[in-house]
């Protein structure tokens, strides 16, 4: 019996699952961060054994039967940081056979089951995959600095701005004025400003959580939330519409990350903005499901 294990690595979180050859799941189950920026070799590499041993925990394994593709953020065109991450991957996963790929290829190959089609990922940052054949191609993912249009960040920070222009009267208040001045514990409407600089330190994780803010304001039918929604799928419809060039006839797109959670109020609009041969589909899989298919398809 030959087993695959998937891994999906991200900034804050690393998930595993096994399968065996016949598709039956092992075991699956989560652990801490193993990215290069945010813990040290040593501890990302004391993730991947510790993950390891868990995995043999359920089966009787020779260094043959288990293969493994680790779907990591940061793997891509940062030669320093490929040689990070490929140093803690040599080291953690030691005789087992193992690739490594980026965690948006793995997310791609999950949402759509090795189908053609595009993924968008919107969670902290933002980017849009088109999957055709053979060939895989990318709009967006330049970074929160240069763009990141329609991410948790992008979204936390038009939350902060709304906030900044309702309280100076440049926009009418809705909800959001007194929400984040109780979230952010404000006892003045300027404290945002050394709020969002010394408490936040201006982090962009932290500032992404304030999507989840966004999403609970729209589920209080708040009008500014709406429109934050609104612009966010504009943009998500660019990165879409970037890549439909590659494709001749309907294109089937999925979506992932966790300003997903609030596709109640994105989908909608982004279905107005988007072209008629674009038909949106829920993910097939999840990330690590497509980390496994992309092992058996290495290794056997």
């Amino acid at each position: 019996m030959k087993y695959f294990l998937g891994i999906d690595g991200g900034g804050t979180k690393t998930a595993f699952l096994c399968k065996e050859e016949n598709g039956a799941q092992v075991c699956k189950f989560t652990l801490g961060s193993i990215h290069v920026l945010q813990v040290r070799k040593e501890e990302a590499v004391h993730t991947i054994k510790t993950a390891l041993k868990q995995v043999e925990e359920h089966m009787d394994l020779t260094c043959d039967e288990l293969y493994i593709c680790a779907g990591l953020a940061g793997y891509g065109a940062d030669q320093h940081l490929v040689k990070q991450i490929e140093e803690i991957c040599a080291e953690g996963f030691a005789s087992y056979p193992y690739c490594i790929v980026n965690d948006a290829d793995i997310a791609l190959e999950g949402a759509l089951a090795g189908e053609d089609g595009i993924l968008v990922i919107s969670g902290t940052g933002s980017i849009a995959l088109a999957k055709v054949k053979e060939n895989c191609y990318r709009s967006g993912g330049w970074g929160y600095h240069l763009g990141d249009e329609g991410s948790g960040y992008w979204i936390g920070k038009c939350l902060l701005q709304e906030y900044s222009k309702q309280c100076d009267g440049r926009k009418p208040k809705t909800k959001v004025v007194e929400y984040i001045k109780q979230k952010c514990k404000l006892k003045e409407e300027y404290d945002l400003i050394s709020y969002v600089a010394n408490t936040l330190k201006a982090d962009r994780k932290e500032i992404a959580k304030f999507a989840e803010c966004v999403l609970e304001l729209a589920n209080q039918n708040d009008s500014a939330a709406y429109e934050i929604y609104d612009l966010a799928a504009k943009e998500i419809a660019q990165l879409i519409h970037s890549l439909m060039h590659h494709f001749e006839h309907d294109v089937v797109v999925s979506y992932a990350g966790g300003v997903w959670a609030g596709k109640e109020y994105l989908l909608t609009p982004l279905k107005t903005y988007c072209d008629q041969r674009v038909k949106f589909i829920d993910p097939k899989y999840d990330p690590c499901y497509g980390a496994c298919r992309i092992a058996k398809a290495k290794f056997i």
